[in-house]
Order: structure tokens, then sequence, then C-alpha cells
């Protein structure tokens, strides 16, 4: 399959809009509790905030004949928001894909640490991609443990 990834713009953001809701409505209750499903829902028709993202983020798309097939967005420390795969393209090295262009984006940016909260999921992509993967528990009011992840990979020069 011969797709191209390119550094989105503002004129993508319908697609990736799309593709966001496709991928929060079908995997939110994998990866999201319900209160995240609610937030990232909110966020998918936030222009504001998406405007905001591409003034100040580096967001590439994988793109094949016009249809957005996976997005990835870093912030400038570093820090891997986004990463998504329309379901049926996954599978097909887009995500790593998509991953090497941040990579290289981070290095030519001075870039020297990338960071991603991790969904049992994901942690198998981010581990054989270099990251470190660490536990958070934390404890809630009524006593219960909620462990979360977060991947950290130091970059090489």
């Amino acid at each position: 399959m011969n797709f191209e990834i390119s550094r989105a713009a503002i004129t993508d953001f319908p697609l990736m809009k799309h593709l966001f809701y496709q991928t929060v409505s079908n995997f939110g209750s994998k990866l999201f509790t319900k209160e995240e499903i609610k937030e990232y829902s909110r966020l998918v028709t936030d222009t504001k905030y998406w405007k905001q993202k591409f003034d100040h983020n580096f967001i590439f798309a994988a793109k094949l004949n016009g249809e957005i097939l996976g997005i990835i967005s870093m912030g400038p420390t570093g820090i891997i928001e986004i990463l998504f795969v329309h379901q049926n393209y996954q599978g097909r090295s887009i995500a790593k894909k998509l991953y090497q262009t941040i990579e290289d984006t981070a290095r030519t940016h001075n870039i020297s640490v990338l960071r991603s909260h991790v969904f049992p999921l994901t942690r198998a992509f981010y581990e054989n991609n270099g990251f470190e993967i660490i536990a958070d528990v934390k404890e809630t009011a009524s006593g219960e443990s909620i462990t979360s992840y977060s991947g950290v990979k130091q970059l090489s020069k």
C-alpha cells in the first residue's frame, strides 16, 4: 500500500475529526474511562482546541487517495498526544511509519526525550519502539488502586 505521510494542515481537520471520533467511538471502552470518552468526544468538535494544536504541535497524517489513514501529534516538548490509525488499516505499518516521522522530527528540533501516555492495547507498540514503560499506581478515595502507564524514550543523537 503506497500511502504518504505529510505534515497535516488545518484543511485536513474535517477528515482528522472523523477519524478521531471513529477511534474514540470504536475503541473507547477498551482504552478510556467513561469520563475520558466524554471529554474526547467533546474535543472532537472543539475547533479552538484543534487550531491551537495545529499552531503549536507537530501533526502528521498518513494519506491514501485523499483519505486519512492515521494521525500522530507531538507537542513541542516531545509529548506524543495522539496516535490513531483507521480500524480498517491497522496492522499495515502505518503507526510505525507515523511514529518514525515523529522521532525524526523530534531529532531535527533537538527534542531529546519522547513521552506518551500508554494504554494496555498500545503498550507493545511503544515497547517495540524503544520506550521504557513506567507504571503509576494511584489510590482512589475508596482505597482502590488505579494503574496508569507512561512511556519514555531517550533519543540518541
